[in-house]
């Protein structure tokens, strides 16, 4: 169900940008962050990326560059849905780049955001972790689990295939408590809605499971087990359907210790030393149970100190990282009375779905502010506020503020009275001591909130709107003069730029330069006011605007969506309609398209080059064999093409075709197959594998056999390729095995048949047969 429901909101989307200019989008990065203080190389994932790609970290601190030319489309790998499953949800095809980053060491652990843009548009913002422990990469050639180094660690990984498992060993120097954190919710792409939902499992040496855990609800893991000294564990990760594809990244953060999950109050008042008890796993006595301490905690009284990260000590290691959210007013915890306002108060809802009630007194004409916090504290509630006046009748209710689930909502009390406030939770995460919120009540401030676009691409020579909306909060009605900076050269906005008294939107045309130059920048808008009658200036925004170039190609199937019937194994030459635009002539490049629709099991297609002024062509697909003829299946293309700029930079524009190439497979034009035996080698010996060719009758040609070595049998197996003509249907290759100990084992070994069909192209055949070494 979650893949056919992600495929139809995928397809929407898609339908709606059809005839759009094609931009770029994230799709991975691996690893994805580094720890902080350190410089590493990465591969960047891009859908419908081009050469010429520009690279935007929010964070100015944190460099990210490139290092090379993209690869191809890379095209999913084997294994394959088979069934059901195969009519749903199509990952999107990637180009990869190599880059480079780097973390100062003065960058704090968290995410930070990061875009990407080129001549066709600009992608939604992707994120980066950055970390605060040494960091390793996953092996994927280890046999066996890959063993870790000592604790703490990050390891980064990627459940790049279906069906596949990431295992990792772990053997702790000291007994004790051993905290996981899985990051891969957090790191999915905004444009690639599937993403991994991972499942941890832990076991020990002697099997037994410690660790099973479900993300089952789209959020990263946390969790902990108690380790001995000396001992080996098995850490399992898999996606919980046992998907894969190559944005499947993930962060895992294995640290020594208890792992916290919640702290009462949750903030602390600047100044004042109090104790608080904090929630998590092991913290009190060792075993994996959650529970809580209390300690005292001196909170900073520096106003410009807007957090306290409190590390917590116990018998069995310094807890997880928690952070206080400082304030000025009282900080209560539930069970105390609310008395004085303003003043925030601390519960948790230990009742699954159950509601927590506050009473608090109001006097007529009083306005309140009153947020609820779960989400932005790094909590899994998803709150619910109802207000009642004292007859008992609700007069407000708040559920998700925009951008976030916690709810926040003002009230002016237009009677004296006892009031009462009902705090309740939709998730589902409730029922427990570490369920917990912050409720604050606080004077409405004069203040104002923004809401500004994350991208804004502008075609050459051209004006569009940038839209800045606001929200006033308090008595604040006055004018906001507003400041774009750092516009990127050929771009500009009027000046004096300001939102009227009372006013709450202003659209900004942001205009691009017939003559400039195509190209990107990140640019910050600045906000002036007077609040209470203070002048404050804030940056409320940091985005990327490009300007862009327009389409010079359309790309149209010649029998618009028909399906044609296609042998598999075999090749078939799609004709194609092209429209030159804007005086263009030059030669074309198709490729696939990043973002597919039905589009199944390997199948695929190369570049193919068009050339100059030509206006129709015949595109060839392969069909793979092993492709199910009970569903059809669907490609669309780009056409890629460059051009200079008014300044003569050379840029690259992709534009999607119009409507889909349907492909329904049917039976095979030949089929490669071996005789069914156990086959077994010795090392330094031979063996001969017999090997069947079957041929419909009006396929008579001839064809290519050889054996295909897999990257570790390369140099260690070899085998003269053969060549069969129209009527031969039998034969033999034999291998020679190197005598050499890595071939011990089974062997799985590929033989492949090709041939060409006149005037559609390459025909294929592939079988594998298991060959047992057994040693000396």
């Amino acid at each position: 169900m979650r893949c056919l429901l992600t495929g139809l909101l995928l397809f929407i989307a898609m339908a709606s940008r059809s005839s759009a200019q094609l931009a770029p989008e994230i799709g991975y990065v691996l690893p994805a962050g580094a720890q902080a203080g350190t410089t590493v190389d990465v591969t960047l994932g891009g859908y419908d990326w081009t050469p010429d790609m520009q690279l935007f970290v929010h964070d100015p601190r944190v460099k990210l560059e490139l290092l090379g030319p993209p690869t191809e489309v890379l095209i999913t790998e084997p294994p394959y849905w088979f069934g059901a499953k195969a009519r749903g949800y199509a990952w999107p095809l990637p180009r990869e780049f190599k880059a480079r980053l780097t973390v100062p060491a003065d960058v704090p652990p968290g995410l930070v955001k990061w875009q990407v843009a080129n001549a066709n548009g600009i992608s939604p913002a992707g994120v980066l972790h950055i970390g605060r422990f040494p960091e390793v990469l996953e092996q994927s050639s280890t046999d066996g689990p890959q063993l870790l180094p000592a604790l703490p660690v990050v390891v980064s990984g990627q459940i790049r295939r279906i069906e596949e498992i990431d295992r990792y060993r772990l053997r702790p120097a000291q007994s004790g408590l051993v905290t996981l954190e899985l990051l891969a919710r957090s790191l999915t792409s905004p444009t690639n809605p599937m993403g991994l939902h991972g499942m941890l499992q832990v076991t020990d040496d002697t099997g037994r499971k410690l660790v099973d855990l479900a993300g089952t609800e789209g959020l990263d893991l946390r969790t902990t087990f108690v380790a001995e000294a000396h001992r080996d564990y098995v850490i399992s990760l898999h996606d919980v359907d046992f998907a894969g594809d190559r944005s499947y990244v993930y962060r895992l953060v294995i640290t020594p210790g208890p792992g916290l999950i919640a702290a009462i109050p949750a903030a602390g008042k600047r100044g004042e030393t109090r104790p608080v008890e904090f929630i998590g796993y092991g913290i009190a006595t060792g075993a994996v149970l959650r529970e809580s301490v209390t300690k005292d905690v001196t909170f900073p009284s520096d106003p410009a100190v807007p957090s306290l990260p409190y590390g917590l000590e116990t018998p069995f290691g310094k807890a997880t990282p928690y952070d206080f959210a400082l304030s000025d007013h009282t900080e209560l915890i539930e069970g105390t009375a609310l008395g004085e306002l303003p003043a925030a108060i601390t519960g948790t809802l230990d009742v699954r779905f159950g509601t927590d009630v506050y009473p608090v007194t109001f006097k007529k004409g009083d306005a309140w502010s009153i947020k609820g916090q779960s989400s932005s504290l790094e909590w899994p509630l998803d709150l619910d506020l109802r207000l009642m006046n004292p007859a008992g009748k609700e007069v407000a209710a708040a559920d998700d503020s925009p951008g976030s689930t916690d709810p926040a909502l003002t009230f002016t009390a237009p009677e004296d009275g006892v009031y009462t406030v009902h705090v309740s939770d939709r998730s589902g995460h409730s029922g427990h001591r570490g369920a917990v919120y912050r409720l604050s009540f606080d004077k409405p401030r004069e203040d104002v909130t923004f809401t500004v676009p994350d991208l804004l691409a502008v075609s050459l020579g051209s004006t569009a709107p940038l839209p800045v909306k606001v929200v006033r909060q308090g008595d604040f009605k006055g004018p906001i003069a507003l400041s774009i900076q750092g516009l990127p050269p050929g771009l500009t906005v009027p000046e004096g730029l300001t939102i009227a008294e009372g006013k709450s939107d202003l659209t900004v045309d942001v205009t691009s330069a017939a003559g400039a130059a195509v190209t990107a920048g990140l640019v910050t808008v600045q906000a002036t006011m007077t609040l209470s009658g203070t002048p404050v200036t804030r940056t409320v925004k940091t985005l990327v605007i490009a300007s862009t170039m327009k389409p010079r190609i359309k790309i149209t199937p010649e029998g618009l969506d028909d399906v044609k019937k296609i042998r598999r194994g075999s090749t078939y030459r799609f004709p194609l309609l092209i429209d030159r635009l804007e005086g263009f002539a030059g030669p074309i490049t198709l490729e696939m398209t990043a973002k597919q629709q039905r589009h199944r099991q390997g199948l695929a297609s190369d570049e193919f080059v068009i050339e100059p002024e030509a206006k129709r062509v015949d595109y060839p697909i392969f069909v793979p064999e092993w492709m199910e003829t009970t569903k059809t299946s669907r490609m669309i293309l780009n056409g890629r093409v460059t051009m200079p700029d008014p300044q003569g930079n050379v840029r690259t524009l992709l534009q999607r075709m119009e409507l889909r190439l349907g492909i329904l497979p049917e039976g095979a034009l030949m089929k490669l197959a071996h005789a069914p035996a156990e086959y077994q080698a010795h090392l330094g010996g031979d063996v001969s594998i017999p090997l069947t060719v079957s041929r419909v009758a009006e396929f008579r040609e001839p064809l290519t056999l050889e054996f295909v070595p897999t990257e570790k049998q390369t140099g260690l197996i070899r085998a003269e390729g053969q060549s069969l003509s129209p009527t031969d249907t039998q034969t033999s290759i034999t291998l020679h095995f190197a005598n050499d100990p890595k071939l011990i084992g089974e062997q799985t070994l590929l033989f492949r048949a090709t041939a060409m069909q006149p005037g559609l192209g390459l025909v294929k055949s592939e079988t594998s047969v298991i060959i047992d070494v057994p040693q000396r």
